[in-house]
């Protein structure tokens, strides 16, 4: 069994599983500013002690009285192990007068002296760069690495690379670990993202995981996936009623299966949070505690939407049967709000879940939509594996238009059951009109109703609506 060191930064030994491999040299590569030093910096003050020392060297990189300066700003920093468990060496006097050769020279005398657990460069890349050609590059790396190998120590080197030219530098080749830090701009939302390129002899969770950085230091949220081993479940055969009139006796036969996730699209304003909020709480009330998540209305604003059709949220939330998680799409990382959502679910044992909307999940996804579809695609799959039963809201841009497209790239295709409610224009007058498109494994209406909805009786069905059939129509896929 390989032994393994953890970093102990939130989460990130979820992705090394398990930590660094000890005595590895790990190769701490990014762009300037995206968190490399600070990175090394957290790991050695979470590890090193006064039997177990770490070195930290720096190249042409900052001077040591900035370093710390900085470095005290965060909650990891311990004053007392500022040189005495945490020793500080310049070597870019030596690296500027006598070349490459000379400071790593010196640098393999102090480990013999030391003998430190932990080593860090900063910035190996300088030493590159003042070598003299590339031969006497990869001499005095892999010299380097050779006394490193005669040590019980676990090497941190840290530089500025490009991910297309570090694989083909000599410090790639001889690192048995590479860790890749980027600080990018995607939309409105700044993010930072940590990517493993290597990890020699172990399994990692490949991908890319975002992280942010706060007084704390380091904190990652890995990317949220499904297991790489499926989970072996029964599907089961009961039935989550929703308790809304109509629903369970006429478009689904005794409520939605459970452990499936429903996709409800509609207009804006015909009733989709109303619907999800009554499919929530009515379970709630019954013993089915839920977890409801808004990204556009606040849960105050739920409560009072709630109270009017005489729901007490915040009896239910006491009991332990409710909880009601807010967040802005603005700005939002879904790989730490994913965190979150299994915190809220967790807390109160859901069996229940909306996602109210989904839309306002994948614009905060950015710009790529495959990254979306996958992350909707593990989360939804991570409810079926529970036994949690969803309703994910869409919102439809075209209001009363002939063709449907639902949002999202292949969301339709990830969930269980497509409902659908529109606004029609019928002799003049607006109706709300509801159908079911599919519902994968169980028996469904495939009427086009009247949707109903009223501050005395909630939401309820009408009867058929023939002539809004055409406002339904699409490509059905295979049931």
């Amino acid at each position: 069994m390989l032994e393994r060191i953890p970093t102990h930064i939130p989460n990130l030994d979820v992705i090394l599983g398990g930590g660094l491999p000890a005595n590895s040299v790990v190769l701490i590569s990014g762009t300037p500013g995206s968190g490399k030093t600070l990175l090394a910096n957290q790991i050695i003050y979470a590890n090193a002690t006064a039997e177990r020392k770490a070195l930290f060297v720096s190249t042409l990189s900052e001077p040591f009285s900035r370093l710390i300066r900085y470095t005290q700003e965060f909650q990891f920093f311990v004053p007392e192990k500022a040189g005495n468990a945490v020793v500080y060496e310049d070597l870019s006097s030596r690296l500027l007068t006598g070349g490459s050769e000379t400071a790593l020279a010196h640098l393999e005398k102090l480990l013999q002296e030391m003998q430190p657990a932990f080593l860090v460069v900063d910035s190996i890349r300088a030493v590159h760069d003042l070598s003299p050609n590339a031969a006497a590059a990869r001499r005095d790396f892999f010299r380097l690495v050779g006394t490193l190998t005669t040590l019980p120590c676990t090497a941190l080197l840290v530089g500025e690379y490009h991910p297309d030219e570090m694989t083909r530098t000599v410090e790639a080749s001889i690192a048995d670990v590479i860790l890749h830090l980027q600080h990018r701009n995607q939309g409105m939302l700044e993010q930072r993202v940590l990517k493993v390129f290597k990890m020699r002899a172990s399994d990692y969770l490949h991908g890319e995981h975002t992280f942010k950085i706060s007084s704390a230091g380091l904190e990652v949220f890995p990317r949220f996936t499904t297991p790489r081993e499926p989970i072996k479940y029964t599907p089961s055969l009961e039935r989550a009623a929703t308790g809304i009139p109509g629903f369970d006796d006429e478009l689904f036969p005794g409520g939605i299966l459970r452990g499936t996730t429903t996709l409800l699209a509609g207009d804006p304003g015909v009733g989709k949070t109303v619907t999800a909020l009554h499919f929530l709480l009515n379970g709630a009330q019954n013993n089915d505690s839920g977890v409801y998540i808004s990204f556009q209305e606040a849960p105050s604003q739920l409560a009072r939407i709630a109270e009017n059709f005489k729901f007490d949220v915040e009896s239910l939330a006491k009991i332990n049967q409710l909880k009601m998680l807010y967040a802005s799409p603005i700005g939002l990382d879904i790989n730490e709000h994913a965190l979150k959502i299994v915190a809220a679910i967790n807390a109160v044992n859901a069996r229940r879940v909306v996602i109210d909307s989904i839309s306002d999940l994948g614009a905060s996804a950015g710009s790529n939509p495959e990254s979306f579809f996958n992350y909707v695609y593990a989360l939804v799959q991570w409810f079926k594996d529970r036994g949690i039963t969803a309703m994910l809201t869409a919102e439809m841009s075209d209001m009363f238009a002939n063709e449907l497209t639902l949002t999202g790239r292949g969301v339709s295709h990830i969930a269980d059951n497509l409902l659908m409610l529109r606004f029609t224009e019928m002799e003049g007058v607006i109706h709300s009109a509801i159908t079911v498109l599919a519902a994968r494994g169980s028996d469904h209406s495939r009427q086009v109703r009247e949707y109903l909805i009223s501050e005395e009786e909630g939401p309820r069905l009408g009867g058929p609506l023939t002539s809004a059939f055409n406002l339904f129509t699409m490509t059905r896929r295979k049931e």
